[in-house]
């Protein structure tokens, strides 16, 4: 369960019985049954507890690298489809949170496949997504993409490297006809070079887009959007696999 106020989130690890909260623990008094709903007062600050949701995820694990936010990543769900049943691919992984969505979505079913070249973002994706999820349903690979071989063709593929214009042709290979290639990336140049990278590698471009989330701050008499919301994440571009036939109709 996750413990929330407007500004901080902790972890109630049921397990043995404890608070974490800003790396400290918290033992609870073995009579005390925490559920959602109730209100929990750590150190003088009040918090709210909640079932985990993988929005929460991203604020209470551990992590070395800038993750996707939790609306870009709503989104990519959304557009992609990613439902149980699916065969899903994620190349760089970072700390886990985008597997964190992607793995809600499966719900137990269907399979996700993580390439992620850098041995310490690995072993900390796998350590963070152990806490929440079952990941059985998860093939965890230590490869470049260039190096990583798969019999499977993905009904879904999301990217999230530097340059993925470099293995166009390859992350194509690996995604089934009529599935969709998903690319994460911060800056106009390498959205630029990836949209034109696709069409000669097989890719029909859906949509390349950035989305906004302005937080509002309620208060009595003074409500306004908060200062300090942060806007640009990253531009995402959409596309599928072309299966080369076509239709006059």
């Amino acid at each position: 369960m996750i413990l929330l106020s407007e500004e901080e989130y902790g972890k109630y690890d049921e397990k043995t019985n404890s608070v974490i909260l800003r790396g400290k623990k918290h033992h609870v008094d073995a009579s005390t049954v925490i559920e959602p709903g109730d209100e929990v007062i750590v150190s003088g600050k009040n918090f709210i507890v909640s079932d985990f949701s993988p929005v929460y995820f991203g604020k209470v694990i551990r992590r070395n690298t800038q993750i996707i936010s939790e609306i870009d990543a709503a989104y990519i769900i959304s557009r992609t489809g990613i439902r149980p049943g699916m065969q899903v691919l994620e190349i760089g992984v970072g700390s886990g949170n985008m597997s964190s969505y992607i793995l809600y979505a499966l719900n137990g079913k269907g399979m996700l496949t993580v390439v992620e070249k850098e041995e310490d973002n690995l072993k900390k994706a796998v350590d963070n997504l152990s806490e929440f999820y079952d990941v059985g349903n998860v093939n965890f690979n230590r490869s470049d993409i260039s190096d990583f071989k798969s019999e499977k063709r993905y009904d879904a593929v999301i990217v999230d490297i530097p340059d993925p214009w470099n293995y166009m042709q390859k992350i194509a290979s690996l995604t089934r006809l009529g599935g969709t290639a998903t690319f994460y990336l911060p800056n106009f140049d390498q959205s630029e070079k990836t949209v034109i990278s696709l069409s000669a590698a097989g890719m029909y471009h859906l949509e390349t887009v950035e989305l906004m989330k302005r937080k509002i701050l309620v208060r009595d008499g003074a409500t306004r959007p908060a200062s300090d919301d942060l806007t640009h994440t990253a531009f995402i571009t959409f596309s599928i696999r072309r299966s080369g036939m076509v239709y006059r109709i």
